[in-house]
Protein backbone atom coordinates (compact mmCIF):
# COMPACT_ATOMS: atom_id res chain seq x y z
CA UNK A 1 0.00 0.00 0.00
CA UNK A 2 1.38 3.45 -0.59
CA UNK A 3 1.59 5.81 1.78
CA UNK A 4 -1.40 8.78 2.24
CA UNK A 5 0.34 11.93 1.26
CA UNK A 6 -2.68 13.91 1.30
CA UNK A 7 -5.20 13.76 4.27
CA UNK A 8 -9.27 15.28 3.31
CA UNK A 9 -11.27 16.14 5.83
CA UNK A 10 -14.45 17.43 6.16
CA UNK A 11 -15.81 19.67 9.10
CA UNK A 12 -19.37 19.02 10.34
CA UNK A 13 -20.68 15.59 11.67
CA UNK A 14 -16.70 14.60 11.05
CA UNK A 15 -14.02 16.16 12.91
CA UNK A 16 -16.58 18.34 14.83
CA UNK A 17 -19.23 17.15 17.09
CA UNK A 18 -22.69 17.75 17.00
CA UNK A 19 -22.34 20.66 19.25
CA UNK A 20 -19.82 21.88 16.32
CA UNK A 21 -16.69 21.69 18.66
CA UNK A 22 -13.19 20.74 17.99
CA UNK A 23 -11.88 18.22 20.60
CA UNK A 24 -8.48 18.27 21.69
CA UNK A 25 -7.71 14.31 20.19
CA UNK A 26 -8.83 15.63 16.92
CA UNK A 27 -6.70 18.31 16.73
CA UNK A 28 -3.74 16.61 18.49
CA UNK A 29 -3.99 13.92 15.33
CA UNK A 30 -4.45 16.24 12.20
CA UNK A 31 -1.45 18.73 13.84
CA UNK A 32 0.55 15.56 13.93
CA UNK A 33 -0.37 14.35 10.67
CA UNK A 34 0.76 17.75 9.52
CA UNK A 35 4.11 17.11 11.36
CA UNK A 36 4.65 13.91 9.82
CA UNK A 37 4.73 15.84 6.39
CA UNK A 38 0.84 15.22 5.32
CA UNK A 39 -1.07 17.51 3.43
CA UNK A 40 -3.68 18.83 5.33
CA UNK A 41 -7.48 19.82 3.40
CA UNK A 42 -10.68 20.53 5.05
CA UNK A 43 -13.08 19.63 2.36
CA UNK A 44 -16.66 21.39 3.59
CA UNK A 45 -19.65 22.63 2.00
CA UNK A 46 -19.34 25.41 4.33
CA UNK A 47 -18.26 28.96 2.69
CA UNK A 48 -14.61 30.15 3.47
CA UNK A 49 -15.51 32.39 6.11
CA UNK A 50 -18.31 30.54 7.60
CA UNK A 51 -15.06 27.36 8.90
CA UNK A 52 -14.48 28.45 12.77
CA UNK A 53 -11.41 30.05 13.50
CA UNK A 54 -10.58 27.13 15.45
CA UNK A 55 -9.93 25.41 12.56
CA UNK A 56 -8.25 27.71 10.45
CA UNK A 57 -5.57 27.83 12.70
CA UNK A 58 -4.64 24.13 12.90
CA UNK A 59 -1.05 24.14 12.75
CA UNK A 60 0.34 22.48 9.16
CA UNK A 61 -3.55 23.57 7.23
CA UNK A 62 -2.62 23.88 3.94
CA UNK A 63 -5.86 24.02 2.03
CA UNK A 64 -9.69 24.73 2.16
CA UNK A 65 -11.96 22.97 -0.27
CA UNK A 66 -15.36 25.34 0.53
CA UNK A 67 -18.83 25.68 -0.47
CA UNK A 68 -18.98 21.89 -1.71
CA UNK A 69 -16.10 22.11 -4.17
CA UNK A 70 -16.69 25.18 -5.82
CA UNK A 71 -13.83 27.20 -4.52
CA UNK A 72 -9.97 25.79 -3.41
CA UNK A 73 -7.67 28.01 -1.60
CA UNK A 74 -3.83 27.63 -0.51
CA UNK A 75 -3.41 29.29 2.47
CA UNK A 76 0.21 29.67 2.57
CA UNK A 77 0.28 31.62 -0.72
CA UNK A 78 -3.53 32.98 0.31
CA UNK A 79 -4.78 32.27 -3.14
CA UNK A 80 -7.45 30.88 -4.62
CA UNK A 81 -6.49 27.72 -6.74
CA UNK A 82 -9.39 26.70 -8.24
CA UNK A 83 -13.10 28.07 -8.55
CA UNK A 84 -16.40 27.02 -10.14
CA UNK A 85 -19.19 28.91 -9.62
CA UNK A 86 -22.83 29.67 -10.86
CA UNK A 87 -23.01 32.99 -13.34
CA UNK A 88 -25.34 35.48 -11.95
CA UNK A 89 -27.88 35.63 -14.45
CA UNK A 90 -28.51 31.45 -13.47
CA UNK A 91 -28.33 32.35 -9.90
CA UNK A 92 -31.14 35.00 -10.42
CA UNK A 93 -33.24 32.48 -12.10
CA UNK A 94 -32.04 29.44 -9.69
CA UNK A 95 -33.95 32.09 -6.61
CA UNK A 96 -36.88 32.25 -8.02
CA UNK A 97 -37.76 29.07 -6.81
CA UNK A 98 -37.22 28.98 -3.13
CA UNK A 99 -39.27 32.75 -3.16
CA UNK A 100 -42.09 31.26 -5.12
CA UNK A 101 -42.10 28.44 -2.16
CA UNK A 102 -41.77 31.14 0.51
CA UNK A 103 -38.17 29.29 1.90
CA UNK A 104 -35.43 29.82 3.53
CA UNK A 105 -32.53 30.47 1.47
CA UNK A 106 -28.75 31.99 0.92
CA UNK A 107 -26.54 32.56 -1.79
CA UNK A 108 -22.69 32.17 -1.38
CA UNK A 109 -20.07 34.22 -3.05
CA UNK A 110 -17.08 35.22 -2.18
CA UNK A 111 -16.49 32.78 0.95
CA UNK A 112 -19.63 34.68 2.66
CA UNK A 113 -23.82 33.71 2.86
CA UNK A 114 -26.00 36.33 1.88
CA UNK A 115 -29.57 36.07 2.62
CA UNK A 116 -32.69 39.07 3.47
CA UNK A 117 -33.90 39.74 7.03
CA UNK A 118 -37.03 37.76 7.11
CA UNK A 119 -35.51 34.53 6.00
CA UNK A 120 -32.64 34.86 8.16
CA UNK A 121 -34.74 35.43 11.25
CA UNK A 122 -36.84 32.80 10.28
CA UNK A 123 -33.86 30.74 10.18
CA UNK A 124 -32.94 31.10 13.36
CA UNK A 125 -36.21 30.48 15.22
CA UNK A 126 -35.64 27.18 13.32
CA UNK A 127 -32.54 25.98 14.93
CA UNK A 128 -31.84 24.63 18.06
CA UNK A 129 -28.57 23.28 18.46
CA UNK A 130 -26.27 26.53 19.90
CA UNK A 131 -23.39 25.23 17.49
CA UNK A 132 -25.21 25.92 14.44
CA UNK A 133 -26.87 28.95 15.81
CA UNK A 134 -23.32 30.59 16.11
CA UNK A 135 -21.76 29.00 12.18
CA UNK A 136 -25.24 30.62 11.02
CA UNK A 137 -24.44 34.19 12.72
CA UNK A 138 -21.00 33.93 11.75
CA UNK A 139 -21.33 32.62 8.02
CA UNK A 140 -24.40 35.36 7.07
CA UNK A 141 -24.67 38.60 5.79
CA UNK A 142 -27.83 40.91 5.28
CA UNK A 143 -28.76 42.05 1.71
CA UNK A 144 -31.50 44.61 1.29
CA UNK A 145 -31.18 43.53 -2.37
CA UNK A 146 -30.40 40.61 -3.14
CA UNK A 147 -30.83 40.88 -7.09
CA UNK A 148 -28.66 43.58 -7.28
CA UNK A 149 -26.01 41.99 -4.96
CA UNK A 150 -26.39 39.00 -7.94
CA UNK A 151 -25.84 41.03 -10.78
CA UNK A 152 -22.86 42.20 -8.94
CA UNK A 153 -20.71 39.31 -7.89
CA UNK A 154 -17.86 39.51 -10.37
CA UNK A 155 -16.30 35.87 -9.50
CA UNK A 156 -20.19 34.26 -9.83
CA UNK A 157 -21.91 32.79 -6.97
CA UNK A 158 -20.53 29.46 -5.38
CA UNK A 159 -23.97 28.21 -3.73
CA UNK A 160 -27.72 28.53 -3.85
CA UNK A 161 -28.59 26.85 -0.22
CA UNK A 162 -32.55 26.22 0.73
CA UNK A 163 -34.59 24.44 3.11
CA UNK A 164 -37.80 22.78 1.58
CA UNK A 165 -40.92 22.24 3.94
CA UNK A 166 -40.34 18.74 3.78
CA UNK A 167 -38.32 16.24 2.35
CA UNK A 168 -41.05 15.13 -0.44
CA UNK A 169 -41.15 18.64 -1.41
CA UNK A 170 -37.30 19.14 -1.43
CA UNK A 171 -37.22 15.68 -3.78
CA UNK A 172 -39.63 17.54 -6.05
CA UNK A 173 -38.08 21.20 -6.19
CA UNK A 174 -34.64 19.02 -6.75
CA UNK A 175 -35.68 17.18 -9.66
CA UNK A 176 -37.20 20.25 -10.94
CA UNK A 177 -34.21 22.28 -10.96
CA UNK A 178 -32.00 19.91 -11.98
CA UNK A 179 -34.58 19.20 -14.80
CA UNK A 180 -34.08 23.23 -15.99
CA UNK A 181 -30.34 24.41 -15.11
CA UNK A 182 -27.05 22.58 -15.42
CA UNK A 183 -26.28 22.45 -12.19
CA UNK A 184 -24.90 20.36 -9.43
CA UNK A 185 -27.12 19.33 -6.64
CA UNK A 186 -26.47 17.66 -3.14
CA UNK A 187 -29.01 16.93 -0.25
CA UNK A 188 -27.32 17.88 3.16
CA UNK A 189 -29.94 17.37 5.24
CA UNK A 190 -33.39 16.20 6.05
CA UNK A 191 -35.13 19.31 4.10
CA UNK A 192 -32.16 20.82 2.42
CA UNK A 193 -30.64 21.62 -1.21
CA UNK A 194 -27.38 23.15 -2.08
CA UNK A 195 -27.02 24.12 -5.85
CA UNK A 196 -23.93 24.98 -7.48
CA UNK A 197 -22.00 24.99 -10.77
CA UNK A 198 -21.78 20.94 -12.30
CA UNK A 199 -18.45 21.46 -11.41
CA UNK A 200 -18.99 22.45 -8.25
CA UNK A 201 -18.43 18.79 -6.06
CA UNK A 202 -15.83 17.93 -3.53
CA UNK A 203 -14.53 14.84 -5.40
CA UNK A 204 -13.48 16.67 -8.46
CA UNK A 205 -11.97 19.55 -6.51
CA UNK A 206 -10.27 16.53 -4.48
CA UNK A 207 -8.59 14.83 -7.62
CA UNK A 208 -7.53 18.39 -9.07
CA UNK A 209 -6.11 19.43 -6.04
CA UNK A 210 -3.98 16.05 -5.73
CA UNK A 211 -3.19 16.11 -9.28
CA UNK A 212 -1.35 19.67 -8.84
CA UNK A 213 0.20 18.40 -6.04
CA UNK A 214 1.86 15.58 -8.01
CA UNK A 215 -0.16 13.05 -5.48
CA UNK A 216 -2.13 9.95 -7.16
CA UNK A 217 -5.36 8.43 -5.84
CA UNK A 218 -4.02 5.95 -3.67
CA UNK A 219 -1.99 8.21 -1.44
CA UNK A 220 -5.46 10.26 -0.46
CA UNK A 221 -7.26 9.09 2.46
CA UNK A 222 -10.76 11.16 2.71
CA UNK A 223 -13.24 10.86 6.18
CA UNK A 224 -16.83 12.05 5.82
CA UNK A 225 -20.63 11.31 6.79
CA UNK A 226 -22.90 12.88 4.76
CA UNK A 227 -24.06 12.57 0.56
CA UNK A 228 -22.11 15.48 -0.57
CA UNK A 229 -18.83 13.74 0.79
CA UNK A 230 -19.09 10.77 -1.67
CA UNK A 231 -17.63 12.60 -4.32
CA UNK A 232 -14.66 13.29 -2.07
CA UNK A 233 -14.43 9.28 -0.97
CA UNK A 234 -14.95 7.94 -4.76
CA UNK A 235 -11.90 10.49 -5.06
CA UNK A 236 -9.54 8.89 -2.15
CA UNK A 237 -7.49 5.78 -2.42
CA UNK A 238 -8.85 5.01 1.31
CA UNK A 239 -12.44 6.44 1.83
CA UNK A 240 -13.15 6.19 5.51
CA UNK A 241 -16.89 6.99 6.56
CA UNK A 242 -17.74 8.00 10.27
CA UNK A 243 -20.12 6.37 12.67
CA UNK A 244 -22.74 8.77 12.51
CA UNK A 245 -22.58 9.12 8.18
CA UNK A 246 -25.55 8.48 6.06
CA UNK A 247 -25.82 4.92 4.55
CA UNK A 248 -24.76 5.55 1.12
CA UNK A 249 -21.83 7.39 2.52
CA UNK A 250 -20.94 3.84 4.76
CA UNK A 251 -21.78 1.73 1.68
CA UNK A 252 -18.89 3.22 -0.75
CA UNK A 253 -15.94 3.50 2.46
CA UNK A 254 -13.37 0.95 3.00
CA UNK A 255 -13.72 1.40 6.58
CA UNK A 256 -16.37 2.57 9.19
CA UNK A 257 -14.65 4.51 12.14
CA UNK A 258 -16.53 6.18 15.73
CA UNK A 259 -18.93 9.07 15.55
CA UNK A 260 -18.32 12.60 15.57
CA UNK A 261 -18.87 12.15 19.37
CA UNK A 262 -16.41 8.95 19.92
CA UNK A 263 -13.29 10.86 17.76
CA UNK A 264 -13.54 8.30 15.18
CA UNK A 265 -11.36 10.43 13.02
CA UNK A 266 -9.32 11.26 15.37
CA UNK A 267 -8.81 7.25 15.46
CA UNK A 268 -8.05 6.49 12.03
CA UNK A 269 -5.58 9.35 11.75
CA UNK A 270 -3.99 7.82 14.74
CA UNK A 271 -3.86 3.96 13.13
CA UNK A 272 -2.64 5.58 10.19
CA UNK A 273 0.34 7.57 12.11
CA UNK A 274 0.79 4.32 13.93
CA UNK A 275 1.51 2.29 10.67
CA UNK A 276 -1.75 -0.20 11.39
CA UNK A 277 -2.57 0.32 7.69
CA UNK A 278 -4.38 -3.26 7.76
CA UNK A 279 -6.87 -1.10 9.31
CA UNK A 280 -7.39 0.11 5.75
CA UNK A 281 -7.09 -2.92 4.15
Amino acid sequence: MKSIRLLALDIDGTILTREKQLTDRTKAAIEAAADAGIVIALVTGRPFYGIPDELMSLKGLGYVISSNGAVTTELVKKRIRRSANLDSETALEIIAVPRAYDLVYAVFTDGIGYTELEPFDRHLSMIDNPGIETYIRKSRRITYDMDKLLRNAENGIENIWLIAHDRDERDELNRQIREKWNVQTVLTGEADIEIGSPLADKGMALTELASALGIVKEEILAIGDSDNDIGMLKAAGRAVAMGNAEKSVKSIAHLVTGSNHEDGAADVIEKLLNGQSEAFA
